[in-house]
């Protein structure tokens, strides 16, 4: 009966290496990997300990068996929390927390002290001399306690109806495996140990029923693809995606593709993966840049590298391809993946941006020059506002809005200024024999006379007709006859063409100076006033010059 056992830990082996050969590593494979080592100590420890008489070593056989099994309900529990979507509840917080049962079983099985958890007793007959001490239901306890508790969160989650059907089925198949178990626990816990004189030999039922779990499980595991559950996602995953893919191993053997890499390219999983034909399928210059870069990454193997093509299949299509090895832990190339990104849309977007980028500019241009045409009519406008049509100078209004400002500070601070009114002599008979185009063209030439003769911080203006204002700051009264007299100088020397041959026209001014030197502060309070009564000084200083013969200055200060 003993090589019962050992055939157990064959079929219990067989399947591990066929499990675990068919499928990649997840938590739940390594989850299993755990419940079924368990599963495989107990029938390789309990053959063990039946092929040697030494006590010593039958005792160790037997200890190890019994870790094993004071590891199955720990291992059963964790492997049903994940089988049902519990993998919450286990977290490294609380993983030693909950196998805190499990590890003072195995703590009593190492320890057994005195022989309290088993002892071989070699003076009675060979069925009983396996004796188990009270310590032994320290590790019944906690497998009961263990299979209980994942029994309630089986029924637990049976129970519900918003579970999928794929759910359902892992939580009925988790359901079946502990009856089974059960079943042949109890019973060998009945015939083993409890009724043992009954059936006079061993019967390794535990084994037996741990070989049939096994089964049941690998077979519900293959039957519903538990542990192919990622490699499903993994595939689903890739053929939703919108770029192509392309997998391939150390050897540029593909072996995997994707759905939108198909119309594109013509390959299939398992050739080898050829850049020439793969570039002979487009165009020459397609062609070249693919073979330019499949160079590059044969040179750089380590290297992540990308290309841009312009592909003419039914229609242009701009499409990013990338290159990007596969390294393991030891970053060794065990394979490659290009991808093909399909990114017409993208350049089809940045184009027309690019075109309404232009446009909006254009129209800034446009915008910027119809602004600054504005501004320049702005100007002009403003210009002519505060300038005289016909002789470019000041006119009127600005001279006496300027006055109204310049008197207020001069007034304030004691600052002496001067004012000149001078009139053309005979300006009249001119405009009467000459014409009046001659009589414009005599008052222009004045005005660039006087303003040759002016600074440039003086105010010229056309105060009426032929009446013309100067105003100028920071002058006291001798400055201002000196001034006067260079303006009266500058416009008979000024010689004006008749537009007849070459005669020429020279004129006259008569002139009013007024300049302010002290200024009392009740002057303050009525500026305009104060200014009214300048310029009529000034004013009478003019119609005396021009009463006193003409072509002269008259001064005043003002009292």
């Amino acid at each position: 009966m003993i090589w019962i056992d050992f055939s157990t830990f064959a079929v219990l082996l067989g399947l591990f290496l066929y499990l675990f050969s068919s499928s990649s590593v997840t938590v739940l494979h390594r989850i299993y990997l755990f419940l079924h080592i368990v599963f495989m100590l107990w029938p390789l420890f309990q053959f063990a300990s039946q092929t040697t008489t030494v006590v010593s070593y039958r005792l160790f056989y037997l200890s190890a068996s019994y870790i094993g099994l004071s590891l199955l309900g720990i291992g059963w529990f964790a492997f049903i929390l994940f089988l049902t979507g519990q993998y919450y509840i286990i977290r490294k917080s609380r993983l030693l927390l909950l196998s805190i049962p499990a590890l003072v079983s195995v703590i009593v099985v190492v320890w057994n002290p005195d022989g309290g958890f088993l002892d071989i007793n070699q003076n009675v007959e060979p069925l009983k001399q396996l004796q188990h001490g009270s310590l032994y239901w320290v590790m019944i306890i906690q497998l009961v306690l263990y299979l209980s508790v994942s029994l309630v969160i089986l029924l637990y989650k049976l129970g519900r109806r918003d579970e999928s059907i794929r759910q359902r089925k892992m939580v009925r198949t988790a359901l079946n495996s502990v009856f089974v178990l059960s079943f042949f626990s109890i019973t060998d816990f009945f015939v083993n140990v409890a009724y043992i004189d009954y059936f006079a030999r061993y019967i390794p039922l535990v084994s037996v029923g741990m070989t049939v779990t096994a089964i049941y499980i690998v077979h519900a595991i293959s039957r519903n693809k538990v542990f192919d559950i990622i490699q499903i996602v993994q595939k689903d995953i890739m053929n939703t995606m919108s770029m192509g893919i392309i997998v391939m191993d150390e050897n540029d053997t593909i072996i995997e593709v994707n759905k939108v890499i198909k119309p594109i390219l013509r390959i299939r999983i398992g050739d080898s993966f050829n850049p020439e034909v793969l570039a002979s399928q487009f165009k020459s210059d397609t062609a070249r840049q693919l073979q330019a870069f499949f160079e590059g990454q044969r040179l750089r193997p380590m290297e992540r590298l990308e290309v841009e093509l312009s592909l003419d299949t039914n229609h242009i299509r701009h499409v990013i391809v990338q290159s990007a090895p596969i390294l393991n832990q030891k970053k060794r190339i065990v394979g490659r993946v290009l991808t093909f990104h399909d990114v017409t849309e993208l350049r089809v977007l940045v184009e027309e941006t690019n075109t309404q980028n232009e446009l909006l500019q254009e129209r800034n241009r446009e915008l910027l020059i119809m602004q600054d045409e504005l501004y320049q009519a702005n100007r002009k406008l403003e210009h002519m506002a505060i300038t005289d049509g016909l002789t470019g100078c000041y006119n009127r209004r600005y001279l006496l809005q300027q006055l109204e400002e310049e008197v207020v500070n001069n007034i304030r601070y004691g600052i002496p200024f001067s004012i000149f009114i001078f009139d053309l002599d005979y300006f009249k008979s001119i405009n009467d024999r000459y014409g009046h185009l001659i009589g414009d063209e005599v008052l222009c030439s004045t005005v660039d006379a006087v303003r040759s003769a002016l600074r440039l911080t003086d105010v010229l203006a056309r105060f009426g007709g032929e009446e013309f204002t100067v105003y100028l700051p920071h002058t006291n009264r001798e400055q201002a006859e000196i001034m006067a007299e260079q303006v009266k100088s500058a416009v008979e020397k000024n010689l004006v063409p008749t537009g007849t041959g070459d005669a020429t026209i020279t004129v006259t001014i008569s002139m009013g100076v007024i300049s302010i030197e002290q200024f009392n502060a009740s002057d303050l309070d009525n500026p305009k006033a104060f200014l009214r009564e300048l310029m009529a000084q000034a004013d009478a200083a003019l119609y005396e010059a021009k009463y006193s013969g003409r072509n002269r200055i008259v001064k005043r200060k003002l009292a």
